[in-house]
Parts: C-alpha cells; structure tokens; sequence
C-alpha cells in the first residue's frame, strides 16, 4: 500500500496534512507514505498532474486535502486488491 503526498515547505494547507501524516505513519506503519516536496521535485508533480497542494495520490484516487483516515485505508486496501488480481 503506497501513498504519495505531495507538499510545500510554504504551503500552509499542507500543515495539517503533515500532523495527519505523522500520525498515520504511527498507527499504521504497513503504509508506505512517500513525502515528495513540490519545490525540488516540480517536475514530477506535473508528470503526475499535481495541480493545487496537497495532494494525496492512492493508486488512481487523488485527494487535495486530508481525507478522513478511514477513506484513505478503504483506498489502499481497494488498490491494493486490483494489484493483487492484476499480478
């Protein structure tokens, strides 16, 4: 399961973002959470049609603010199952 969150050093809708991502990352450490900052990677947000921060990004749903943890699991579990039958 893999959650890529996009983020800024100088965005300030990202800072409750990053207190959640803090805390999932505690209570549920099977979820592999990349953090990637916009301003060294701009780059790759394009590539990934990263358009307003933040941006979580769980296999094709994209959340542009911090969804309710329990949306976010059902997402990963949901993706993590396609992977599964795809393999």
């Amino acid at each position: 399961m893999k959650i890529i969150y996009y983020k800024s050093l100088v965005c300030p809708r990202c800072i409750p973002t990053n207190r959640l991502i803090v805390q999932w990352r505690h209570e549920h450490p099977e979820i592999e959470i990349e953090e990637i900052e916009v301003l060294t990677h701009l780059g790759r947000a394009l590539n990934d049609g990263v358009l307003g921060l933040p941006t979580l990004i769980v296999g094709d749903k994209r959340y542009h603010h911090a969804p309710p943890l329990e949306e976010l699991l059902s997402a990963t579990r949901t993706n993590r199952q396609a992977e599964l039958s795809a393999a």
